[in-house]
């Protein structure tokens, strides 16, 4: 009986008149003999209190507080105090609502309880509870869920493995075949992977003839006798497919067992055409590898050590031995030795040690090693092994030994290639750079100070032009003899590229003022030998070095800061007049930090827009302005104008020239178009400088006419202006740019007239329309002689050659009266304007008219 029947049947009498005494201690009694647990509570304010309970319910494990009336349910049922049993016991006593439910309670896998619990208010707010352990049926239950839910998952298991066996099958190429034979009939029963090899569509059901179909007839009673014989020996044959392709088969018949009658015949199958194709192959490699064994060029060898490690005999050995190291193969396999002996002594500890390892370890072994012929020459060979141990614990080595001597003359000649300069056989700038970086470290921990020459020869382009690079490259290789003979052997000399070289000294005194006068007797002696006159073409000439010296091994320093400081050093030796020797000085970095910050603030100006131009006017004999001189200015926003002295030259060593370059170009001809489109100052011409980096570069005449078609600019008012030493180079290409801009009607002045090293020959060639007089003459053309007859020359030839002339820096009338009076017909300077920018130049224009 459940439990909420028996309360269904407890309860039916309720609302009949109380029970007598004797009847009601009979009831106690039938109540107490029922299996069923029964407890009655009260309804106690929020809780439930225990009236009373029968003797099921104290007996019941797993109810708490039973024996003791007045308990709370919480109490009795403490092992659901956690769930909401407690809570819908207050409902059944407060709205009637019958309760039934079964409630498990489990730790993990292992069931703790599991009761059916029914509950029905009696009168009142009284709450009749039925409990029954249902645990044994709920074990049963659970057992028998866990046996339904293993069945399924072993025919899960059993689907996936028959899955995974066709797989296997199908990429072994292999398959398997069941004939069963009983007194009726015979069944024959086919894999899906051997219908696949077969060339046939799956099918489980195979008629035996048919399945014996393909075998080729040549190979069939092989077959059969295979079959007949059931020992499980494998055969092969060939099988032809439906599509007419052979394949190979690798068959094995064995009967499984014979039982009540019946018999079962197994078979499994394997496709070994691969196989048979591979073997085919290795037989044609094998006989193609015996064909050319003799024309190898090396020798072959066994070599095995026993198990006792103590002795060894070479097995075989090829008859080239004999050619490779004068020895008869039979002598060798009496007495290995002899190949030993033929190793240099020197290489012998190496070979060995190698050749042990590998034999320990199992591992392949190769060595290179020297070897000195019966002619005494020396050869380099090669030795390759394999080791592998044998069944009887002995270590057979299969090698091979070839001649690598051509190969390792080939390596010292590419080493030195990469290390070493082809010209003068010195160590080139990647060998200097690696001894530098182990002296550095070296000097830092001995104390030993070191030194860093950086040697540049004065004016070598200048001889290497005139003379050819034929007699440049023997003065750069007697300049290298005579550093080498001046310095010690443990010394290092390199050439860094074109003619610079760097002398590396070690080892010098561990104070720093005592390594200076050790490095500078060293310097005065290259000096002193690099200038002795050098013969070249039977003439003698003369080589000054420039030498920039670091010290190092007092603080830790990079490599490369190591050679920017002998660089620096040697620049401060030329700026010293050359022919002479500087050692480094923070000072020189400071200049270096400063221009490099300079640098730094071009490039940002020039995003910023900081660049602008200023024009300076220039007139004719009478002062009327014909034109201005286009000068390119800076505003810093900290350090205000900045001298174009000062960023000119560095613009041009950086490169910033260029885009520069083209912002006053472009100015320039905007310029002219505005000044084009008013007839007071269409006359008007504008000269440009253009520097050497830009002029040189190669579309520098594409620029230019760009720039004038943008703006739609006269060519014929634009100057560009030269100075001699930027033409100097390559004076033929420079006289194809500028006639290619001649031709569009944009004209050329030399700048700096008379600074540089002008000659008539190379001054005739040039498309050249006017030359300026460079200031510096100007400036003293009333009181030193010789200033004003170099104008008055300049002045006479230019008139002969029919050029004009503009003199610069005119700041006087007197110097104004004289070039006048001399023929002088342009004039710039301060006398007539300062450089101006373009805002300011409406008053200069009507003022100088």
């Amino acid at each position: 009986m459940k439990p909420s029947d028996l309360l269904s049947a407890l309860l039916a009498p309720a609302g009949e008149p109380q029970l007598p005494h004797a009847a009601y201690v009979g009831l106690q009694a039938l109540l107490d003999a029922l299996p069923i647990a029964l407890m009655e509570f009260r309804l106690s304010g929020e809780s439930l209190v225990l009236l009373t309970a029968n003797a099921a319910a104290r007996r019941m494990p797993g109810l708490g507080g039973v024996r003791e009336p007045g308990a709370d349910a919480r109490t009795v049922f403490d092992q659901l105090a956690s769930t909401a049993l407690i809570d819908q016991l207050c409902g059944v006593a407060r709205l009637g609502v019958p309760l039934d439910g079964r409630h498990v309670l489990r730790d993990g896998p292992r069931l703790q309880l599991a009761w059916d619990i029914a509950a029905r208010r009696m009168a009142s707010d009284c709450v009749l509870v039925a409990v029954s352990d249902v645990s044994e049926a709920e074990g049963l239950r659970q057992a028998l869920q866990s046996c339904e839910q293993a069945l399924a998952e072993a025919r899960r298991d059993l689907r996936e493995q028959t899955e995974v066996f066709d797989t296997m099958e199908t990429l072994a190429r292999a398959g398997h075949w069941r004939r069963i034979k009983d007194p009726g009939e015979t069944v024959l029963l086919w894999s899906p992977g051997l219908c696949e090899i077969a060339g046939y569509e799956r099918q489980e059901w195979l008629d035996p003839e048919y399945a014996m179909s393909g075998i080729l007839p040549e190979d069939r009673p092989l077959f059969e006798a295979a079959s007949r014989a059931q020992d499980g020996a494998n055969v092969e044959y060939r099988w032809r497919r439906p599509d007419g392709e052979v394949r190979w088969m690798r068959s094995r018949v064995q009967r499984v067992r014979s039982r009540d009658g019946v018999a079962v015949q197994m078979g499994v199958v394997q496709d070994v055409t691969e196989e048979h194709r591979a073997a085919e192959q290795l037989r044609e490699q094998l006989v193609f590898i015996q064909r050319i064994a003799s024309r190898v060029p090396g020798f072959i060898y066994q070599y095995r050590i026993h198990r006792d490690g103590s002795t060894a005999s070479v097995q075989y050995i090829s008859e080239a031995v004999r050619e490779f190291l004068g020895v008869a193969p039979g002598e060798v396999m009496r007495d290995h030795g002899l190949l030993e002996q033929r190793v240099l002594p020197e290489d012998v500890p190496q070979v060995r040690r190698s050749a042990m390892l590998s034999v320990r370890r199992l591992v392949p072994w190769q060595s290179e090693y020297r070897v000195r012929m019966p002619d005494g020459s020396v050869r380099w060979h090669m030795t390759s092994a394999v080791p592998h141990r044998e069944s009887d614990g002995t270590v057979v080595s299969h090698g091979f030994t070839m001649d690598i001597t051509e190969r390792k003359q080939a390596e010292q000649q590419i080493e030195r290639l990469a290390f070493y300069d082809a010209l003068t056989g010195l160590p080139n700038r990647r060998l200097l750079l690696d001894r530098l970086q182990r002296s550095v470290v070296l000097s830092q921990r001995t104390r030993q100070q070191g030194a860093l020459l950086f040697i540049d020869l004065d004016n070598f382009k200048v001889l290497n032009d005139t003379l050819g690079h034929d007699m440049g490259d023997k003065l750069l290789i007697e300049v290298a003899r005579r550093l080498v003979a001046t310095v010690r052997e443990s010394d290092t000399v390199a050439r860094f590229g074109g003619d610079e070289f760097v002398v590396m000294l070690e080892h010098l005194a561990c104070d720093s003022a005592q390594a200076a006068l050790q490095v500078e007797g060293v310097a005065e002696k290259l000096l002193a030998h690099v200038n002795q006159p050098i013969v070249l073409g039977g003439h003698h000439h003369y080589s000054s070095p420039s030498i920039g010296i670091a010290l190092f091994g007092g603080e830790r320093v990079e490599v490369h800061e190591l050679l920017k400081r002998a660089d620096l050093a040697m620049y401060e030796a030329k700026a010293g007049g050359r022919n002479t020797l500087r050692f480094f000085d923070p000072a020189m970095q400071a200049a270096v930090n400063a221009r490099l910050h300079l640098e730094a603030d071009m490039r940002q100006g020039l995003e910023r827009g900081e660049f602008s131009v200023h024009y300076q006017p220039v007139v004719d004999e009478r002062a009327r302005l014909v034109g201005a001189e286009v000068l390119l200015r800076w505003r810093h926003p900290v350090r205000g104008m900045v001298s174009p002295a000062e960023f000119i030259p560095l613009a041009e060593q950086s490169g910033l020239i260029l885009p520069l370059g083209r912002f006053v170009l472009q100015q320039a001809c905007a310029q002219l178009a505005r000044w084009a489109q008013s007839p007071a100052t269409a006359h008007l011409s504008l000269s440009v400088n253009v520097s050497a980096r830009q002029f040189r570069h190669a579309d520098f005449v594409a620029e230019v006419l760009e720039a004038l078609r943008e703006h739609a600019a006269n060519p014929r008012r634009l100057t560009l202006e030269l100075t001699e030493s930027m033409l100097l180079g390559d004076i033929e290409d420079a006289i194809v740019r500028m006639q290619q801009l001649k031709r569009e009607g944009i004209g050329f002045a030399l700048d700096d007239f008379g600074t540089g090293y002008s000659s008539l020959s190379f001054l005739k060639r040039l498309p050249l329309e006017q030359i300026k007089i460079d200031q510096s003459f100007v400036r003293d053309v009333l009181e030193d002689p010789n200033d004003a007859a170099i104008v008055r020359t300049i002045l006479a030839l230019a008139q002969s050659m029919d050029l004009q002339v503009v003199a610069e820096g005119v700041e006087t009338a007197g110097q104004l009266g004289f070039l006048r009076l001399h023929g002088c017909g342009g004039f710039q300077g301060y006398l007539f304007g300062r450089p101006a920018p373009l805002q300011a130049w409406d008053e200069m224009l009507f003022s100088v008219r």
